[in-house]
């Protein structure tokens, strides 16, 4: 079979909603559910279709790196320019992974769903989940797999072609529906979820606008000639709060006025996940009934765009004073993903004069922001489970050498599990979090649950929680608070009484462990002082 033949026939069990791996092994996949009615079913004719749409867009670039584009979701005919303008501005670009954010129109859940399937299928071919990713999350309580939410949903699968045609190959992709979420679950959530925001990631949040008219039950105004300026209006009043990067004011905002966005609760979402320094810009505007000249029923289509500063490739500090979070580049974070390797391999395999020479060589000329004392933690994970995470918390060693100390200790002395083999270091992933500098409060109103990572101290008792632990295991601020006493050694009530806490934030960043193949060598063990476990 020649390789055009092969991808016709690929093409071909795509579109009949099959697909079958080499070797007979054969993924679990969602058909496509839109093929032939919201768009072409026809690959070629899909491929030109999106392709013509992106190229004639005349969406400026905008400054800064992008990290999240907000889109609609209706057919081609009717969003498929809107939809183009937001996609046209990452063409070309490489990413690991695709976060879709998109709201549920056929079920009615808490909280979130992501359907059980390896990967989604279109006309263009399939796309992977990224296993990983989706394994993690899986592990929080606030995750489900609703099959009758996910079988006949378009929210999800509209955009995919787009981003099959935009974005080079090689990304997986996060597929999640969000259900419904209390005010006070959207930052839980979104801890849950900022793991996954680093630079190599994009956020796609998937939603329709004002949906106006009888057949939507939302007719707030008469169908007259005012309507066009006064659906522009609603649509805007929502629009500024995003742009303001204001969640709870889109959610009040919604409530009051009723206005019918689909998906308000995923945009809600997106905006508690913004970093401090992202920037939210309109793109383009445009509603079905500009479109067709019937107002008596139309639907609104927004497309957005969130940009955070290209120097900049994770959050700050949101605190006021100085700390080494702020001036982290995104190189500063990738030399400190390897010095953390080396630890890793240093326990693993052992010391050598080759391992040496290579932790001098990568220590050398280290920027001011890794000389600086900071605390850090490094975590492994084993094909989506926790495998070791040690850190080193006080402020007493420069950034780089915390971050070493502690990929030693995680694989080699967290108490929790069996040291790291040789023969398990090709699955490895490694995950730093460094610290910003820790502040009390006087009052627990000030934690920030999600946000905020959290020490506790009564006594010669010591507990510490980083941000993303609560989302992962679904719990409240109490319950966390009585984790975190556990934790210390302590009753689970103790955090009521005589209890001091400080709050910190983190960035991250994770990736494989960019080891060489086993070897043999010595022993060698670094300063083991301050080494704590979370989780």
């Amino acid at each position: 079979m020649t390789r055009r033949s092969e991808g016709a026939a690929l093409a071909l069990l795509c579109t009949l909603g099959l697909w079958v791996l080499p070797g007979g092994a054969q993924d679990q996949v969602r058909p496509s559910a839109l093929a032939g009615t919201w768009y072409p079913g026809d690959p070629r004719v899909l491929a030109d279709t999106v392709d013509g749409l992106l190229d004639g867009s005349e969406a400026a670039a905008p400054q800064g790196t992008i990290r999240a584009l907000v889109v609609p979701h209706a057919g081609y005919r009717y969003s498929g320019r809107t939809a183009a303008a937001a996609f046209s501005l990452v063409r070309g670009k490489t990413y690991r992974r695709v976060l879709v954010l998109a709201p549920s129109h056929h079920g009615d859940f808490p909280g979130l769903s992501i359907a059980d399937v390896d990967a989604y299928t279109t006309p263009l071919g399939q796309v992977q989940l990224d296993g990983e990713a989706v394994a993690r999350l899986r592990q929080s309580p606030l995750v489900r797999a609703d099959p009758r939410a996910h079988e006949p949903e378009h929210a999800i699968e509209i955009e995919l072609p787009f981003l099959q045609r935009a974005l080079e190959p090689g990304w997986g992709l996060v597929p999640i529906l969000v259900g419904r979420l209390d005010p006070a679950e959207y930052p839980v959530v979104a801890g849950l979820l900022r793991p996954l925001m680093d630079d190599k990631t994009l956020v796609v949040v998937s939603s329709d606008f004002t949906h106006y008219g009888a057949r939507f039950g939302f007719q707030p105004f008469p169908p007259d000639a005012e309507v066009p300026g006064r659906i522009r209006a609603l649509d805007d009043g929502a629009i500024e709060r995003i742009l303001a990067r204001d969640g709870p004011g889109l959610l009040e905002y919604q409530s009051q006025t009723g206005i019918t966005i689909c998906g308000y609760r995923p945009l809600a979402l997106l905006l508690h996940l913004l970093p401090p320094d992202a920037r939210v810009e309109r793109v383009a505007y445009a509603t079905s009934g500009d479109l067709t000249g019937d107002w008596r029923s139309s639907v609104s289509y927004a497309a957005l765009v969130v940009t955070v500063p290209t120097a900049r490739s994770a959050t700050p500090a949101e605190s006021g004073g100085e700390t080494t979070q702020g001036t982290l580049s995104g190189s500063d974070l990738a030399r400190l993903h390897r010095i953390a390797a080396l630890g890793v391999k240093a326990a693993v395999l052992g010391q050598s004069q080759a391992l040496e020479t290579e932790i001098a060589e990568v220590q050398a000329g280290v920027p001011p922001a890794l000389e600086a004392p900071a605390g850090a933690f490094v975590t492994l994970w084993s094909k989506g489970s926790l495998r070791g995470c040690v850190g080193h918390v006080a402020n007493d060693l420069p950034l780089y050498q915390a971050v070493l100390q502690s990929g030693y200790q995680a694989a080699r002395r967290d108490h929790r599990f069996q040291p790291v083999a040789p023969e398990e270091l090709a699955d490895l992933e490694l995950e730093i979090n460094v610290l910003s500098v820790p502040e009390p409060i006087e009052a627990l109103d000030a934690f920030r649950l999600g946000e905020h990572g959290i020490t506790l101290r009564k006594g010669d008792h010591y507990g510490l929680y980083l941000p993303e632990v609560a989302p992962q295991m679904g719990w409240d601020r109490d319950t966390t608070l009585s984790q975190l006493a556990l934790k210390a050694g302590l009753p689970a009530d103790a955090w009521r009484e005589g209890a001091a806490f400080d709050v910190f934030t983190t960035i991250h960043y994770r990736g494989p462990v960019p080891l060489d193949p086993p070897g043999q060598g010595g022993d060698s063990t670094p300063d083991a002082d301050q080494a704590l476990t979370h989780r």
